[in-house]
């Protein structure tokens, strides 16, 4: 039997988080054997590892943001060749339950996923998914290539923001995905885009990054800044991008009358905000959640990245050795410093 190293989750706590040997699969008709190159260990992960995840049962092989090179395909695949750099799409809608039957396959009750995720040496992509394996040039590096699906999730969160030209915008959270929504306002033509958050250096980078001004909250206040840049009306959208109790009220606080607030941070299981429901009524404000993504959000995010239209060097800060991933990964992902880490295979 051939063998491969697999960082395997069994729950809460980080001695449940363990790297172990488990058989390498081998491709069957159809399907196709990639060798993992880079994949990224997000808040997600750091938060499931510490007080675990109300949204999966463990055993779980984590790992859906990967890029890697073909090394095996099945028989009665043509489209695919051994060698390719790659990544893939890792789930697609059943086409089928009450929400696809409605076109909102970001909510598909079905969803076909990888059985397996890529915190491996190797994945096995099924029949099923092997129409969402997309090349990648080789100007691309292998961790811009497996940063397509937080892209795309972020891109669903642009779409309903509804930024347009003039706008005015507050990303609170300066991390990776904060300074990836600062882009993408700008390439949507907001003019006047607010960072805040509370580490100096991301700030810094979100000003070379077209934000037109950034907050430290530990220093200002955020509502008084924002009040004072928008004649005390607030600001035409919020996007929240940390994940916590007291971002989500604050992110309705922020609002002009009309204006639309999206909550893209996940929190903790049992998180609680308080709302006011007259400040909901009365200023007519427009509240969504941002979950998951479409394959056209994929699509779109693969065209940005692979014509470099966004920066990815100053969002990919740290690096882990998979060797290392289960010891350290929590620790690196949860430095102050750290935007976006990825391991290296």
């Amino acid at each position: 039997m051939k063998t491969m190293q697999a960082a395997i989750w069994y729950g809460a706590g980080r001695e449940n988080f363990r790297l172990e040997t488990i058989e390498k699969p081998s491709p069957q008709s159809g399907e196709v054997l990639i060798e993992v190159k880079k994949c990224f260990f997000c808040a997600m992960h750091a938060r499931a590892v510490l007080v675990g995840h109300a949204k999966h049962t463990p055993p779980v092989i984590f790992g859906r943001m990967f890029a890697g090179e073909v090394i095996a395909v099945g028989k009665d695949l043509n489209h695919i060749k051994e060698g390719m750099r790659v990544t893939v799409n890792p789930e697609k809608p059943c086409g089928e339950c009450f929400y696809c039957q409605k076109e909102e396959f970001g909510h598909c009750l079905n969803p076909i996923k990888l059985k397996t995720g890529a915190m491996a040496e190797y994945v096995c992509i099924p029949p099923s998914l092997v129409h969402n394996i997309f090349e990648l040039p080789s100007s691309i590096p292998y961790e811009f290539g497996a940063y397509t699906e937080t892209l795309a999730c972020i891109l669903q969160g642009m779409d309903l923001s509804n930024i347009t030209f003039s706008d005015c915008i507050i990303i609170i959270g300066d991390g990776g995905v904060g300074l990836t929504f600062a882009q993408l306002a700008r390439l949507r033509g907001a003019t006047k885009i607010i960072v805040a958050g509370k580490h100096d250096d991301s700030l810094q980078q979100a000003l070379a990054l077209g934000a037109y001004l950034t907050v430290n909250v530990m220093k200002e206040s955020l509502h008084e800044v924002v009040m004072a840049e928008t004649g005390n009306y607030g600001a035409d959208v919020v996007i929240e991008a940390v994940g916590s109790a007291q971002t989500y009220e604050e992110s309705l606080q922020l609002l002009r009358s009309g204006g639309t607030a999206v909550g893209f941070g996940g929190t903790p299981p049992g998180t609680k905000f308080k709302g006011d429901p007259n400040l909901i009524h009365y200023r007519s404000l427009k509240i969504y959640g941002s979950y998951r993504y479409t394959s056209h959000h994929f699509r779109q995010a693969i065209e940005l990245i692979c014509t470099k239209s966004i920066d990815l060097d100053s969002i990919i800060t740290h690096e882990i050795p998979f060797s290392n991933l289960t010891k350290e990964g929590v620790d690196i992902h949860n430095q102050p410093n750290c935007r976006a880490l990825v391991i290296d295979f």
